[in-house]
């Protein structure tokens, strides 16, 4: 584990995907893990990913890492 820990209060599993906002077209991205120390980047951990909800007329991205 590179100490890199779920964004959500209370919550100390391991981050797995990052997730950013575009507020000004309603949109949430979420994606594999990204470079640490972004200020409008919020990490999160498999279950709160999974989870993840957004406000109504919101269009959420997931990308999703290609495998081999």
């Amino acid at each position: 584990m590179d100490g890199r820990l779920c964004s959500k209060v209370g919550c100390a599993r391991e981050a797995v995907a990052t997730l950013t906002y575009d507020y000004g077209d309603q949109m949430a991205a979420l994606g594999p893990l990204g470079p640490a120390g972004h200020p409008h980047a919020h990490d999160l951990c498999a279950q709160h990913a999974d989870r993840l909800s957004v406000p109504s007329g919101w269009l959420v991205v997931r990308h999703e890492a290609l495998r081999a």
